[in-house]
């Protein structure tokens, strides 16, 4: 079980020359996000993209210019796994501190579902997509450890709260 649920804080991990941690819950649309990142659910199973020089990951990328962590989700979703969301909600944040400088870096982490898969849309970097179940990820994610273990299991816990199963009344009401 992960932090957020009844748990112990996330661990922290090196990645490169960073000091990497995982921050969970929600967080303004508008706080600091170099990069985002989403955890894309297909019914039961999650959407890995096959990116080169990364393996199979889930979809993140860069926050560009004039874009929010949110708008750069649901782009890079699309862009890597051909994946349209049709929800969204925030899980949490990495935080990526740089051991010689200090500076702190945000990586902004969505749940999503996914409506639509199409095929990888022209110019994409990826070289395709597998769908999932969540307990066969450890074997294939390109760079596994303490650290995304434990958030992938928070994701997977945290789904059913974030984005409950259904539709809201809302939606159809208009």
């Amino acid at each position: 079980m992960a932090q957020g649920f009844g748990c112990s804080p996330f661990p922290q991990v090196r990645w490169q020359t960073d000091d990497a941690t995982f921050l969970p819950g929600p967080f303004p649309d508008d706080a600091p996000a170099s990069w985002a990142l989403v955890f894309p659910f297909y019914g039961d199973r999650i959407v890995l993209a096959e990116i080169p020089g990364r393996g199979w990951c889930i979809p993140s990328g860069n926050v560009e210019r004039g874009e929010t962590a949110r708008d750069a989700a649901i782009r890079e979703c699309h862009e890597e796994s051909g994946a349209t969301l049709t929800r969204l909600a925030p899980l949490g944040r990495f935080q990526r501190t740089d051991t010689a400088t200090g500076e702190v870096r945000y990586a902004a982490v969505y749940l999503g579902d996914v409506g639509n898969l199409e095929d990888l849309p022209d110019g994409s970097e990826s070289q395709g997509r597998i769908l999932m179940g969540i307990e066969e990820v450890e074997g294939a994610y390109f760079a596994w450890d303490a650290l995304l273990a434990a958030v992938f299991a928070h994701a997977e816990e945290a789904r059913p709260h974030l984005l409950p199963a259904g539709t809201p009344l809302s939606d159809l009401t208009g």
